[in-house]
């Protein structure tokens, strides 16, 4: 089944894919079997899938979320080092493995993508978490962050921001990122929470 360009969309019933774009309104759509593609829509309700669905865009729940099942999430994996590739890319992914050796310190650049700023994409009172995933050998830590090329304060577990490289392993960066203010300065608008622990 593909569907495109409806007003509306209700008390649809599918036994194999479908395809649905466009509508102002979906509901009471059933996917027996297959996969469900949906993009566009500006209200969702009451649709079931038994397999797997794909939707565009951004997903808001105001109801809680209920799952039965594992969660995945998408790692991206960059074949450099942070310190090559500090730019960020968030719509990329929550988290980031780099898998070449660091040779250097580096600031991290948290943002959307190269054309979209991170802050755009967030309310007052949302927060992200971002985990970013190094080898340290023996050269790499990253004291300060930036977001959207702005500086702001970084509040790290313990007190104090690494100063020093880990001999080998990997380093384990969380951040825990408020949006607090809307001034349009990352230092005055971020809550930043930081923290990082080497595994080997």
């Amino acid at each position: 089944l593909n569907v495109t360009g409806q007003s509306s969309l209700a008390n649809a019933n599918v036994s194999a894919a479908a395809t649905i774009a466009g509508q102002t309104t979906l509901s009471n759509v059933n996917v027996a079997t297959g996969v469900a593609t949906v993009a566009g829509q500006t209200s969702l309700a009451n649709v079931s899938v038994s397999a797997g669905s794909t939707f565009t865009g951004r997903i808001s729940v105001n109801a809680g979320f209920a799952n039965t099942g594992p969660l995945q999430e998408r790692v991206n994996v960059v074949g450099n080092k942070l310190s090559a590739a500090t730019n960020i890319n968030l719509s990329d992914s929550n988290v980031h493995y780099f898998t070449t050796n660091e040779t250097t310190t580096a600031t991290p650049n948290l943002r959307w993508d190269g054309s979209t700023t991170l802050t755009s994409k967030m309310s007052l009172g949302d927060t992200i978490a971002v985990t970013l995933i190094s080898k340290p050998n023996n050269a790499g830590y990253y004291a300060q962050l930036t977001i959207d090329g702005g500086a702001v304060t970084e509040e790290w577990n313990g007190g104090s921001a690494p100063s020093s490289a880990n001999s080998d392993g990997y380093d384990v960066l969380t951040y825990q990122i408020v949006k607090i203010g809307t001034s349009g300065t990352p230092n005055s608008d971020f809550l930043v929470l930081a923290d990082v622990t080497n595994f080997t």
